[in-house]
């Protein structure tokens, strides 16, 4: 605008000039002096215009600077940001405006064992991965979660967990999922105390299925319900239908940490599904399946009760639970199985065993003094009783009583060896390999694992 001014100004005045070059002699000097005014006046009133349009100008121009300014600011402030990452020690991606994280996960079970048949007449001595996950879990927009988990255990592939959540006033998943319907099925493997869960939640086919759940907690309970149909590996057009739920309490009372709890599962299988099949193997996953039942439930309910306390080093747990089964052929009475649990165990090293009330389950360890920093690690020594009944009337798949010794060494929060020592005494399994034996069997199996997860 300055440009125009330098310009416009000098042509106006060679115009005024001109105009009074020639026409100054044909009229009088009077008029002339009167026409000059009249120019200048002009003049002026062109310069006061082009004065205020420059104005308006740089003040429209400062205004656009300043709004690109702004729009510019928070693009150069991301910019600036970077995504933050944590190692802990999985990685962890979280966005610099914190709206999204992704976290990779996964988990190495090596397991090797021994497992002995009445003195003898049977040996297994082999090794497996029991666990061999890979996964990612994260959050989009805050309050929406997912996580993906892949098990290469076993020379296959299965999906385990693969479900997307919500975190509001009431939570919400949807997909693949396990309802803890009780506090070992709750409790990750990673976190377990034994390397075997108890016999009751294999036996009862605690499982992942695909579904809805809800679930609310407060700073010492948790309430979870949901309803299922089929797994990711079914290919049925009936998959039937599954209905769970749990509740806990987790009070602190003085310096125990306290925690009591029920839950209840029923199933009804589907019209082209196979019947219900019970069967469980001694306190080694390299055993055999002595107990069984043989497919024989089109409907089964389940009620358990569960409870646990933590005293600094010192923790007791224990369950037990009814299985109402509905057989198949009409005139007999369903029979009712039963299996349960009572453990103790103990720190050495003065570590404690961490509970979420908000899940009604235990966590990880938080090793004091691990290997890698100088230190002796934890050490846990652990004894169980553990009790699973498959036999009623006519229903003959044996009883299982076995005593449990463990001994965990964690060298850090996330890397631990466990060794287990299990004796059972199975009576009155005459529906599965034990029935050309009277029945009868004694097993002792002797299993070391190597954990870690991320």
């Amino acid at each position: 605008m300055e440009h125009m001014k330098r310009i416009l100004s000098p042509r106006i005045l060679a115009a005024a000039l001109f105009v009074s070059l020639f026409t100054g002699p044909l009229v009088p000097a009077s008029a002339s002096a009167q026409t000059i005014e009249d120019l200048q006046r002009q003049i002026d009133a062109l310069q006061a215009q082009l004065d205020a349009m420059s104005e308006r100008h740089d003040a429209d121009e400062a205004a656009r600077t300043e709004q690109v300014k702004a729009e510019a600011a928070p693009m150069e402030s991301a910019e600036q940001q970077q995504v933050q990452i944590k190692w802990g020690p999985a990685p962890t991606f979280t966005s610099p405006d914190g709206l999204f994280q992704m976290k990779l996960r996964g988990r190495l079970l090596v397991d090797a064992g021994r497992v002995r048949v009445d003195d003898g007449r049977e040996r297994i001595g082999a090794t497996e991965f029991r666990a061999a996950r890979l996964g990612i879990e994260g959050k989009a927009w805050r309050t929406i979660g997912y996580k993906f988990e892949v098990d290469f255990a076993g020379n296959d592939v299965s999906v385990k967990d693969a479900y997307i959540s919500w975190k509001g006033p009431v939570g919400i998943k949807v997909g693949q999922f396990k309802l803890g319907t009780s506090l070992e099925e709750a409790t990750s493997s990673r976190f377990t105390t034994f390397t075997e869960r108890a016999s009751f939640t294999d036996a009862f086919g605690f499982g992942r299925q695909i579904g809805i759940g809800v679930d609310k907690s407060g700073d010492n309970w948790s309430a979870q319900a949901a309803i299922f149909r089929g797994t990711i590996s079914s290919s049925d057009q009936d998959e039937g239908v599954t209905l769970a739920g749990r509740v806990t309490y987790g009070p602190k009372i003085g310096n125990i940490q306290a925690h009591v709890g029920g839950s209840v599962r029923y199933r009804n299988a589907g019209r082209d599904q196979s019947s219900f099949r019970y069967s469980q193997r001694p306190h080694n996953h390299l055993a055999a399946k002595y107990l069984d039942t043989g497919s024989l439930a089109r409907r089964d309910t389940f009620w358990g009760i569960e409870a646990a306390a933590v005293r600094g080093p010192l923790s007791f747990q224990a369950e037990y639970g009814w299985l109402d089964v509905n057989l198949t052929s009409s005139g007999i009475d369903g029979p009712v199985f039963t299996g349960g649990y009572a453990s103790l165990s103990w720190f050495i090293t003065g570590e404690s065993r961490s509970y979420k009330a908000g899940k009604g389950a235990f966590d990880r360890v938080k090793v004091a003094r691990p290997v890698f920093e100088g230190g002796p690690g934890a050490w846990q020594v652990a004894v169980r009783y553990d009790r699973i009944d498959l036999s009623e009337g006519v229903i003959r798949g044996g009883e299982q009583d076995s005593y449990i010794l463990g001994v965990n060494w964690y060298l850090n929060n996330n890397t631990r060896l466990m060794a287990n020592y299990s004796h059972s005494e199975i009576v009155d399994s005459f529906q599965g390999i034990l029935s050309a034996r009277n029945g009868d069997a004694q097993v002792d199996a002797f299993g070391v694992r190597a954990q870690i997860d991320w």
